[in-house]
C-alpha cells in the first residue's frame, strides 16, 4: 500500500512539473538551435545553482515561463551558466543571474535586461523588445 501511495505521490509531482510549466533548460546540445531558431523570441536566464539572487528570482522565471508556455513565437529559458561555462562565454556572461533576450533579428548577442525582477517587468521588456 504504502509503495502504491508513493508512486502515485511522485507521479503526481511530475505532472504537476509539467503543468506548471517550467523554462526551458537550455544545455550545450540544444542551446543554439533553441536560441537561434529566427521563428522564435528566446529570453535566457544565465544562471548559476550556488547564486542567491538566481535562486530568489527563479520562482518568478518559472511563473513568467508557465503565462508563455502557449505562445508560439517566444521560449523562456535557463541556462546553468557555471556548469556551462563554454556555451555562456560568447555572450559575456559576467554576473548572476544574466539576462538575454534574443529576438527574432538580433541572435548573436542578444539584448541584456537590466530591470526590475519582477513579472511585470520581464513581460513590458519582451513585448517592447520582442520582434513580431
Amino acid at each position: 500500500m504504502f509503495r502504491k501511495l508513493l508512486f502515485v505521490c511522485i507521479v503526481s509531482v511530475c505532472l504537476l512539473g509539467l503543468v506548471n510549466g517550467e523554462a526551458l533548460e537550455l544545455n550545450p546540445d540544444n542551446f543554439k538551435s533553441i536560441v537561434n531558431d529566427k521563428t522564435k523570441n528566446v529570453f535566457v536566464m544565465f544562471y548559476a545553482p550556488w547564486c542567491g539572487h538566481c535562486n530568489k528570482m527563479k520562482p518568478t522565471w518559472h511563473e513568467f515561463a508557465d503565462a508563455h508556455k502557449d505562445d508560439k513565437d517566444v521560449v523562456i529559458a535557463v541556462l546553468d551558466a557555471d556548469k556551462h561555462r563554454d556555451v555562456a562565454r560568447p555572450y559575456e556572461v559576467q554576473g548572476f543571474p544574466t539576462l538575454k533576450l534574443f529576438t527574432k533579428t538580433n541572435k548573436k548577442t542578444g539584448e541584456e535586461y537590466q530591470g526590475a525582477r519582477t513579472l511585470t517587468d520581464f513581460e513590458k521588456f519582451l513585448n517592447e523588445k520582442s520582434v513580431a
